[in-house]
């Protein structure tokens, strides 16, 4: 017999009683269609409480619209929230498609076996049931689809943005290159034309002793310019080419970096610099020996150069290495020269994201730690005398040799990083692998 109206108050509870003592079976047999579906592979990785996620919520929605409450929570925002969780797992929209038919399946044939355990109740309040677990089902997959599908659009956009900032930092990283050498040529150029003058000036016969050998310093100054110069474009296109091989070896860094600070300590009593090294006696470190030598030689050169001196206040130039643990260590250049021009840093900051302030040793609030860009120009301030200029015409070409350092820390598996105050000086720090491996 039939269930008479004023029983279906008794049947409805019946069933939603039926439907969550059935909770953990439903659940545990929806995982099991979905295991067995052969293009849901990835749902076998996950967890209980990441499968199910907020389908126990959808349930307690269901079982509160089936009494006639208003539910707890909104169905197309736990649908959305149940959308991105599936996203989130690398899901696909068909795979999310799939898994929900599949709990929609489920849920009727547990109506069905809701039928066969209670004959008394009305079929028509089990048709309603059914009617009102479609339309849930319906909003459920309408909001996992939304979500979604809101995130997939929001991903190809940023691929998309992410790909135009990518060709657009190349495009810019190739003028710079193409900036960089026409400044190469113009250095090569002036040295060049500085040797000829001076060479044109050695074949006057009226010259006194003196001024023949200041003509002769300048050929000879401009010749080893030119001919630097032309090294650094040498090693820089061997480097570009790839014809840079790493020879990794066990050496001693500090014994090193020791012996390239001695090796220095000429252009230091010439230029009247200070110069310190500090550091543990020995590190032994696995890594090419001679471009880790490059880098610190390039840096210390570049320094040594750059940092003004005088007989009152003298420059200084630091360098120290450590083993920061069991597994990096690193060396860092830090001098007292006027430190890198505005534009220039903007550029650095520009092309790549900055280390976190809070790592800066020389001010917290002003020196920002940055990564090294690819290129750069490096250029010192300008508004020396035309002698001063052409006596220090070594000082051409810097940007050529950090172009070099940030290629060999590259090859070398190494981070490079500067710190900079205009006025006060300049930070490189390179740090890297203790034992580094092909």
């Amino acid at each position: 017999m039939n269930a008479r109206p004023a029983d279906q108050p008794n049947a409805i509870s019946e069933l939603t009683a039926f439907l969550f003592n059935r909770r953990e079976t439903l659940l545990n047999n929806w995982r099991s269609a979905c295991e067995s579906d052969p293009s849901l592979r990835k749902i076998t990785v996950l967890a209980r409480e990441e499968f199910n996620n907020l389908m126990p919520i959808i349930l307690d929605i269901l079982e509160q619209q089936l009494l006639g409450k208003v539910p707890d929570n909104d169905p197309i925002i736990a649908a959305k929230s149940h959308g991105l969780h599936r996203w989130q797992k690398s899901l696909a929209l068909p795979e999310l498609l799939r898994e929900l038919n599949h709990l929609s399946v489920i849920l009727f044939d547990e109506l069905k076996l809701f039928r066969e355990l209670f004959p008394h109740v009305d079929p028509d309040l089990v048709l309603q049931a059914q009617q009102q677990i479609l339309v849930l089902m319906n909003e459920t997959i309408r909001g996992s689809v939304t979500k979604h599908d809101e995130l997939q659009r929001l991903q190809a956009a940023n691929r998309a943005s992410s790909l135009e900032q990518a060709l657009h930092e190349m495009e810019e990283l190739s003028r710079q290159r193409g900036d960089l050498l026409r400044k190469s040529s113009h250095d090569l150029r002036s040295g060049l034309g500085l040797s000829m003058g001076a060479a044109y000036f050695l074949r006057m016969d009226d010259l006194s002793p003196e001024e023949r050998q200041q003509f002769m310093d300048m050929l000879n100054r401009n010749l080893t310019h030119v001919q630097s110069m032309l090294t650094n474009l040498m090693d820089l296109a061997r480097l570009e080419a790839g014809q840079e091989p790493l020879q990794l070896e066990e050496f001693d860094a500090a014994a090193l970096l020791g012996d390239l600070v001695a090796s220095v300590s000429p252009m230091v009593a010439e230029r009247g610099l200070i110069i310190r090294a500090d550091g543990p006696e020995s590190l032994k470190v696995r890594s090419d020996r001679v471009k880790i030598y490059r880098i610190a030689q390039n840096l210390i050169l570049n320094a040594l150069t750059y940092t003004p001196s005088s007989p009152d206040r003298p420059g200084m130039v630091s360098i120290s290495w450590s083993a920061e643990n069991d597994w990096r260590w690193g060396f860092s250049v830090q001098d007292s020269g006027p430190g890198l021009p505005d534009d220039l840093m903007e550029l650095f900051h520009k092309q790549l994201k900055p280390t976190v302030e809070e790592t800066s040793v020389l001010a917290p609030e002003e020196g920002q730690p940055t990564p090294m860009p690819p290129n750069d120009d490096h250029q010192v301030p300008t508004g020396q005398p035309l002698g001063q200029l052409m006596a220090r015409s070594t000082e051409k070409g810097e940007g050529i040799g950090l172009q070099i350092v940030k290629r060999l820390c590259e090859l070398v598996g190494a981070s490079l990083e500067i710190e900079s105050i205009k006025g006060r000086g300049t930070l490189f720090r390179v740090r890297m692998l203790v034992q580094q491996f092909d």
